[in-house]
């Protein structure tokens, strides 16, 4: 099963498996999530079909349906089910949200943008579509697109928050920093306190060079947050993109501390190689790469990390032997091949340094 696979599936969370119909139908439907679950993608696409065509708007079985596809590899197929579940429900945030998460994993945004448009073409006025449309415009870099249609969805009430934050992210991708803030504090205005609009801002204040500002307005979002642990991680992530690694530092802690217990493998992984960057705590950085790799041992990014820090620690035939296995496991098309290619031939040219010359 790969990563974006699980990383899907984990967004959809309980909503795809709470189905309230009852009868044949809902049989389908539970069967279907076994199959899935098990891994037998063939036959959960199979009676998840099936409970569709008992009724044509059991939104959930679509989203299993799209479940079933991406397992299968075959992510066209998968972001038409989403849509289709959008289409039975499209008054439902979550489905919004998973389409989003899916083309961002798959990378293929104008996926995302085909079937909202079929979605707004059945429902003109739909906001949550229109937001959606204007985040895949943004992600396929076409500004004028992004900006129509997240203007019309940001014009309301509470809902249009999410429009407003990727509008005002639009503006800061050029670097039009009054207008983002003007957008956010909209935002803020209509639903005070929300995290989302309180992370966008102090993004905002990163770029701007004012990261005592952004740290406030951090607090403000960590205070307000249902969930402090992975507001801490987005946090921390937006440090790192704008080289504050000590900041990151910090609140990637604050969310192995204050999040799921054992924190997530992504998060350990992340903060050891933040700590390995700034050569700080190797010692401990090294642990928490070890949770992250014993978590997922064929992760090539969990392996990179770990053989970074050994070979900071002085380890380089460790370090050349884990590069060696994560190459194995990424494949000869693998997104990260050349990367780790560059990090075995560093580790062997060190490795080849420090062993004494044989005799002659």
């Amino acid at each position: 099963m790969n990563r974006q696979f699980l990383a899907a599936l984990a967004l959809l969370g309980v909503f795809v498996i709470e189905n309230p119909q009852c009868g044949i139908t809902a049989e389908h439907h539970r069967l279907a999530l076994y199959y899935l679950d098990q891994g037998h993608y063939d036959r959960a696409l199979v009676e998840a079909q099936r409970a569709v065509r008992e009724d044509a708007g059991d939104a959930p079985s679509y989203l299993v349906m799209a479940m079933a596809e991406l397992g299968l590899e075959r992510p066209e197929a998968a972001v038409a089910a989403i849509g289709q579940a959008i289409l039975a429900d499209p008054d439902n945030p979550q489905y919004y949200a998973t389409l989003r998460q899916v083309c961002l994993e798959e990378k293929r945004f104008d996926l995302g943008r085909q079937v909202l448009d079929r979605v707004l073409a059945a429902q003109p006025g739909n906001r949550l579509a229109q937001s959606s449309l204007g985040w895949a415009y943004a992600q396929l870099d076409d500004e004028d697109q992004a900006r129509q249609w997240l203007e019309q969805a940001a014009v309301g009430d509470s809902t249009a928050t999410f429009a407003q934050v990727q509008l005002a992210r639009v503006h800061m991708r050029h670097q039009r920093y009054a207008e983002a803030i003007q957008v956010l504090e909209q935002a803020l205005l209509q639903v005070p306190g929300d995290s989302a609009a309180l992370l966008a801002l102090g993004e905002c204040q990163l770029q701007q060079g004012a990261p005592d500002e952004a740290r406030r307005r951090f607090a403000e979002a960590l205070e307000h947050s249902g969930e402090p642990g992975s507001t801490a991680n987005q946090i921390a992530s937006l440090c790192y993109n704008q080289g504050l690694r000590r900041l990151a530092i910090e609140y990637y802690e604050l969310a192995r501390s204050r999040g799921p217990q054992p924190p997530p493998a992504a998060l350990l992984n992340n903060l050891a190689w933040t700590y390995g960057e700034e050569n700080l705590n190797l010692d401990q950085a090294l642990e928490f790469s070890l949770q992250a790799v014993k978590s997922d041992a064929d992760n090539p990014v969990y392996l990179d990390t770990y053989a970074e820090l050994l070979f900071k620690k002085g380890e380089e035939a460790r370090a050349v032997a884990l590069m060696r296995r994560a190459l194995e496991n990424e494949g000869a098309e693998g997104e990260q091949r050349q990367y780790l290619e560059g990090q075995l031939r560093k580790f062997e040219q060190a490795l080849a340094q420090s062993s004494p010359s044989s005799p002659l």
